[in-house]
């Protein structure tokens, strides 16, 4: 029983070949006589088939190495990955504003609002220091001259 239990746990050639055979037998009743869908796997296609999926899985944690899985969840340090995109995205709002990199995000955000405010209130042909409420009514009264002159056209 050890030896089997080793062999079976351990991912060894008799696993494969036994999965192999349970593939084929479940792909050729399931998906072959009941839903009708496909042709049979012979036991080959079904080996086949099987290796693809371990090979599949084999980085996630399936059928790997002890060492190689655990080497593989701690080399994703998920927290230093939302810094670093944090830091790229603050990079990239910090120089599309003209500002320095090192800024604090609500600071950012000011500029950024600003500049924001800056290129509507152009559009709208008002004052840059405008109340976000009288820009609103200005982009309002433009939107309507818009579809005003656009149904005159027709």
């Amino acid at each position: 029983m050890r030896l089997f239990t080793k062999l079976i746990t351990g991912g060894g050639i008799a696993a494969f070949f036994f999965f192999s055979w349970v593939i084929m037998r479940l792909w050729n009743h399931i998906i072959t006589w009941h839903l009708g869908l496909l042709p049979p796997l012979s036991y080959l296609q079904a080996a086949g088939l099987w290796f693809l999926v371990i090979l599949l899985f084999a980085w996630v944690g399936i059928g790997a190495n002890r060492g190689i899985s655990l080497w593989w969840r701690k080399k994703r340090d998920w927290d230093e990955i939302g810094e670093k995109i944090e830091a790229k995205i603050k990079h990239s709002l910090s120089r599309w504003a003209k500002e320095e990199n090192d800024e604090d995000w609500d600071e950012l955000g000011e500029k950024i609002e600003a500049k924001v405010k800056h290129g509507i209130a152009k559009w709208v042909g008002g004052d840059p220091d405008m109340d976000w409420d009288d820009l609103g009514e200005r982009i309002e009264e433009k939107i309507k001259h818009k579809i005003r002159d656009w149904a005159k056209e027709d």
